[in-house]
């Protein structure tokens, strides 16, 4: 009877599961696709009030989701930047005058600290007892104005001692290799000494290590350590936020501490959960007086005085340069460099002609005084009409029979004159820019030729022989292939003119005829045609050189030599000659 009752169960059970088969599918596949429908609906119905709860349970929920939200925000920075900025830009102005000004704040505050810590009688007895403790003088700081602060926070894996992440108070690079690896060492030691087995077989769990410069607070957990480095005296309530910290760990990185395989990315998000442990508390010494930063007061007004005393330098110099700059407004000065020295001294560097202003005479008309004036002065030939006129007086005022007259920029000389003194009025003029046909007019000018003496033609004779010997001398020099009139020639050009001027005059004197050969030359490179054709060429374009200057073409005879093979010379024979032919009336 038995054995039938219980033969009845197993097929009921057995028809059971068939109809539960039959009704929910295989492996309750109808039930979890009819689930996997109405998920979404379900969640979001409930999502809101979900998170709410969680979060007011154990406040897990803020530190889940605030990597995410950071990581999601970084990535909109690098890929939609534009987006991000067109978001925020009505709160730019407000979050910039905000943050400039807790700048300001926090920046004269910490001045006005570290001042009173640094120039005080205080300040330099903290620096002896720090110099004594072996310690930087800002721990040393942090000791005496906090009651405590966690300075580090670590987080260890167990099993392999690793760092998984870690954060500073002072924000420093978590990878200093001097603080990771001593603290490491620290912390393994203290792993071994923690988890170490007693002779009862009981863990031994080491709490709190006190070194030189920090006290660390050491939490473990099943699988991580969390170690905090802290400078004066941690009350219990660190401890107690430590393990909490420990414990929110282990809960949000559970497998990720148990699978640990050496990659400490996967911590990166901690960060948030690790710099709520950094902790502090200031020392209330005057809880009733609020101080007044002098000390930073006096600093930023230094500061201010000695920006506004740079920026009163800076324009003195400029409106010093500025006047010395009007000198290059004086004719015949250029001005190449100015330095100011120490707002007092100057060098400047510039290009006077001769006949303009003085430097010293200008600064004095200027009324401008210099303790020392570095005066670095060249001379050129400035050819500026003011100058030229004042040197035109000073050489004609040399003759008195000369009489001069400026008209349309040309200088007009008449009157009556020797030609010795001719010559010299000439080659003075020349000398300082007022040449012949250019800016001078010598046509008015009479020259005075001696005829009461009884030896006169014989000495007019000797003068007249004289000048077409130093004609004859005269030769233009001229490059390879070359027939172009240089300035350097118009100069010798110049001088002949001037000499063919006196020989003319005394041609008729004497009653006789003249004219001016000229003879072009050049040197047997080339062939024979081409050397005859340069050859005149030269001796043409000087006749017009000539002409351009007064000397009329009837007196001119150009002609081309063509090659001249003498030997000393044919190197050197590319070249205009000039000869004097006369014939008496």
């Amino acid at each position: 009877m038995q054995k039938s009752t219980s033969t009845e169960q197993v097929e009921s059970q057995q028809q059971l599961e068939q109809l539960r088969t039959l009704i929910l599918g295989e492996d309750h596949q109808l039930i979890t696709h009819t689930v996997k429908q109405q998920a979404r609906g379900v969640v979001s119905d409930v999502l809101t009030e979900a998170l709410h709860d969680r979060e007011k349970k154990d406040g897990s929920i803020n530190k889940v989701i605030q990597p995410l939200v950071e990581n999601a925000v970084e990535h909109s920075v690098n890929h939609h930047s534009d987006r991000l900025i067109s978001s925020l830009y009505p709160l730019m102005g407000s979050l910039i005058r905000k943050s400039v000004a807790a700048f300001l704040a926090d920046f004269m505050e910490k001045t006005n600290q570290l001042l009173e810590n640094s120039l005080t009688i205080k300040g330099l007895k903290w620096r002896f007892s720090a110099w004594r403790a072996g310690v930087s003088f800002s721990q040393y700081i942090a000791s005496q104005t906090f009651v405590y602060r966690v300075e580090h926070v670590f987080l260890i894996h167990h099993e392999t001692g690793l760092l998984l992440n870690s954060v500073s108070l002072d924000n420093h690079d978590n990878s200093n290799a001097d603080i990771i690896s001593s603290m490491l060492s620290a912390i393994n030691d203290f792993i071994g000494d923690s988890f170490s087995q007693s002779p009862e077989g009981m863990k031994q769990q080491l709490q709190t290590v006190t070194t030189d410069n920090f006290t660390l607070l050491l939490k473990p957990g099943p699988n991580a350590i969390i170690v905090a480095a802290v400078t004066g005296n941690p009350p219990q309530k660190v401890s107690e936020h430590l393990q909490i910290t420990i414990e929110a760990l282990h809960t949000l990185y559970a497998n990720e501490l148990i699978q640990f395989d050496g990659d400490n990315s996967t911590f990166d998000n901690a960060d948030s959960l690790l710099r709520d442990c950094l902790l502090a508390e200031e020392k209330n010494i005057h809880p009733k007086s609020k101080k007044t930063p002098w000390f930073a007061w006096v600093a930023v007004i230094a500061i201010l005085a000695f920006i506004a005393f740079r920026i009163s330098v800076w324009h003195s110099l400029e409106q010093l340069k500025l006047q010395l700059s009007e000198l290059e407004q004086q004719p015949g000065i250029i001005i190449q460099k100015i330095n100011i020295i120490n707002n007092d001294s100057v060098e400047i560097n510039i290009l006077r002609d001769p006949d303009a202003i003085t430097v010293d005479n200008w600064l004095a008309s200027k009324d401008l005084h210099f303790s020392q004036l570095i005066l670095n002065e060249r001379f050129y030939l400035s050819l500026d009409q003011k100058l030229l006129i004042i040197k035109a007086e000073k050489v004609v005022s040399q003759f008195p029979n000369v009489t001069s007259q400026w008209k349309n920029k040309v200088l007009t000389l008449s009157g009556t004159i020797t030609p010795t003194a001719f010559k010299q009025l000439s080659s003075q003029l020349s000398r300082v820019g007022i040449v012949n046909n250019k800016n001078l007019d010598l046509t008015p000018l009479n020259i005075e030729i001696s005829s009461n003496s009884n030896n006169s033609e014989q000495l007019n004779q000797k003068v007249f022989n004289g000048l077409i010997g130093k004609i004859s001398t005269i030769q233009l020099n001229f490059p390879i292939s070359s027939e172009e009139i240089t300035p350097e020639m118009h100069n010798s050009l110049n001088q002949l003119y001037q000499q063919f001027i006196f020989l003319n005059q005394l041609a008729d004197r004497l009653n006789v005829n003249i004219g001016l050969v000229i003879m072009g030359s050049s040197d047997n490179s080339g062939n024979i045609e081409t050397n005859n054709l340069l050859s005149l060429k030269r001796a043409e374009n000087t006749a017009s050189a000539l002409h351009a200057l007064g000397l009329p073409k009837e007196k001119m005879f150009p002609t081309g030599l063509g090659q001249i093979d003498i030997k000393e010379v044919k190197n050197t024979s590319r070249k205009v000659m000039f000869n004097v032919i006369y014939v008496s009336k």
